[in-house]
């Protein structure tokens, strides 16, 4: 009997270490680090770029990854694909597939890669494209290795190195090389290298970095971007070419000085017939930004935005004479025809380059490079200069909202680039005040007139509301005022005040149910409207820093008119809370006026814009609990009827 078990097992060890044989142990999943697979969703088994510049309008750039994705969370790590154009053309892609013991069982060319357009149905022209791996997971964990060849005559754009470059994903290793053996100059800096383990080497010029066993970062809340505190290498050629269209700029001035000379210059022709309509409109108006702001209504009136994604590199904009003849144009197009508009009647402004999305992010002051997503205006205007989104067929004049606020842009000048800051919306600025009269019925139901008024990035949030069907206004009511039963909308009224930048909502609603019964007695919420605060999960060990991206302040007036034969039993006490991260006031009052009796709320609450240390979070956390336990009080009303 025993010898019978020994020969089975030796059976199954020979099996074992033969199959091995026809694998590779490099993709296997069950043999790895503990502390990569810790809090990992994917593992970076190997990430190498190398770049290799051949001239100075031509580049190489050949990448390799291997990723092990562990669960279905992971997948978006083992993206392969690989984007190209006219300009940008692929000599090698391939992928392979592996399973869980490193066994491959996919194996994709070039040919069966799947390709598409690479920009949206807004685009009216671009050649854009990427070609991407469509593959569909069997099981988990898979293990995907992709690499890629492209060839472009294209090099102001210098891939950067950034390892770290998602939460939950550990690397194994990671290296980057650039290679330039037509010996162009070039510039690097290096980010955030402190505390970790790097090799690198350095010459006149050539680069070569690499890291290991970084462990995956899990992502907190209002955490700052992972590019903050993970490493970075940054690159750009003193010698460069877009697209064949050579320069040089070792700064921002340099570089600014190119891109007006190369794209701007020559493209701000007008028709003489236009720069006399614009005259005759604006002949009257007495200061700069009366004429800017009928300039701006003009173009809002006349033009629409499409993208359109070809010139120089997709970053030179179409001549202002074809947006005056067409009526539309992307970004750089519809900011340079305002542009030229505003200079046929003797006005500078500056074309401005900027990283747009609600998640400021900032044109890199310190590194001259070719960067940006976004084109809006510049118009100096004395102590506080006037920012125009030429993009928006609606946006107020002088608006810039969450989209492109507070953050570091490139001014194009003929003189040269400058880098300076679009407008901050203080915490006080971004103001949004309501008054909410509720008549109570015996039975629980309720009569509300509401009226609530959104100023600074609160207006650009909502001021489209009012162009939306009736039936998406209801939705997004209801959503927002779930915790009230059975609502019922039953007039809406909107102003929308584009001079002052505020826009008001006037809406009379009934619901059902509010307050808890409790014998004779209504438990009574005292903040008829929820306030939003932030979500602060508990964390047994915060790691990274706490960072509020905008101020912002919320005040509201509840005014409950209680039901005839209620009267109030007892009301929670006003409270004034005050913290480094944000204030709460919260007053009450019971005004009993005979036959009408009425509890009277107001509540103001501050949030402040700011960066605190990873051991602050607690207390912030702490902060937000008591002004959530504020807010979430009753009062008791009670009945002798």
């Amino acid at each position: 009997m025993i010898l019978r078990k020994f020969s089975v097992y030796t059976v199954v060890l020979f099996f074992l270490v033969n199959s091995a044989v026809a694998q590779d142990f490099k993709y296997q999943s069950f043999l790895l680090d503990s502390s990569l697979t810790a809090n990992s969703h994917a593992i970076i088994r190997e990430n190498l770029t190398e770049v290799e510049v051949l001239a100075v309008d031509k580049m190489l750039i050949r990448r390799k990854k291997i990723v092990t994705v562990l669960n279905k969370k992971g997948d978006g790590y083992a993206l392969a694909s690989t984007f190209y154009d006219d300009n940008r053309k692929i000599k090698h892609q391939e992928a392979y597939i592996f399973n869980s013991v490193g066994k491959e069982i996919q194996h994709y060319k070039e040919r069966d890669f799947k390709d598409q357009s690479a920009v949206g149905g807004a685009n009216l022209h671009s050649d854009d494209r990427i070609s991407y791996l469509d593959y569909t997971p069997r099981s988990y964990p898979y293990t995907i290795l992709f690499e890629s060849e492209v060839v472009t005559n294209t090099t102001i754009f210098i891939p950067p190195w950034q390892p770290v470059y998602g939460y939950n994903a550990s690397i194994e290793n990671s290296s980057y090389r650039l290679l330039n053996p037509a010996k162009v100059p070039f510039r690097f800096e290096e980010r955030n290298f402190e505390g970790f383990s790097l090799s690198k080497k350095v010459s006149e010029y050539e680069l070569f970095y690499s890291v290991s066993k970084i462990p995956a970062y899990v992502s907190e809340k209002l955490a700052p971007d992972l590019e903050h505190f993970t490493p970075k290498v940054l690159i750009a050629l003193n010698d460069f070419s877009l697209v064949g269209v050579t320069g040089h700029a070792t700064n921002w001035s340099e570089l600014g000085k190119w891109q007006f000379d190369n794209l701007l210059r020559g493209r701000d022709r007008l028709p003489e017939e236009t720069i006399s309509k614009i005259a005759v409109l604006t002949k009257d108006a007495k200061t700069l930004e009366q004429k800017a702001r009928i300039i701006y209504n003009y173009v809002q009136e006349k033009t629409r935005y499409i993208s359109v994604q070809l010139g120089i590199g997709g970053w030179e904009p179409m001549p202002s004479e074809d947006v005056d003849k067409l009526g539309y144009g992307d970004c750089k197009a519809l900011t340079n025809y305002t542009k030229a508009l505003l200079e046929s009647q003797d006005i500078l402004s500056n074309y401005a380059v900027v990283y747009a999305g609600e998640e400021k992010r900032n044109i890199d002051s310190d590194f001259a490079s070719m960067q940006g997503t976004h084109v809006i205006l510049n118009i100096p205007d004395g102590e506080e200069d006037i920012w125009l989104e030429c993009t928006s067929q609606t946006m107020p004049f002088n608006y810039l909202g969450d989209f492109t606020d507070d953050r570091n842009v490139l001014l194009v000048k003929p003189e040269g680039g400058e880098i300076v800051r679009t407008k901050t919306y203080t915490a006080p600025e971004n103001l949004r005040e309501s008054n909410t009269k509720i008549i109570l019925k015996q039975d629980g139901s309720f009569e509300t007139q509401f009226l609530r008024q959104s100023n600074g990035v609160f207006y650009g949030n909502i001021y489209q509301l009012k162009d939306q069907k009736a039936a998406i206004q209801d939705i997004v009511y209801k959503e927002d005022w779930g915790h009230l039963q059975d609502l019922k909308i039953e007039s809406i009224q909107y102003n929308d005040d584009k001079d002052k930048q505020q826009f008001v909502e006037e809406l009379s609603f009934t619901g059902q149910k509010y307050g808890t019964k409790a014998g004779k007695r209504l438990l009574l919420p005292v903040s008829f409207l929820n306030l939003k605060t932030f979500n602060t999960a508990e964390t047994k060990e915060r790691k990274l820093p706490l960072e509020i991206r905008r101020g912002e302040t919320i005040v509201d007036y509840f005014s409950f008119l209680l039901p005839e034969g209620f009267e109030v039993e007892s009301i929670p006490q006003s409270a004034n809370i005050t913290s480094e991260f944000g204030s709460l006031d919260f007053q009450l009052n019971v005004i009993d006026g005979g036959d009408e009796k009425k509890i009277e709320v107001i509540r103001s609450y501050q949030i402040k814009k700011g960066s605190w240390p990873a051991e602050k979070y607690q207390k912030f956390r702490d902060f937000i609990s008591e002004v959530n336990h504020i807010n979430n009080q009753k009062a008791v009303i009670i009945t002798n009827l």
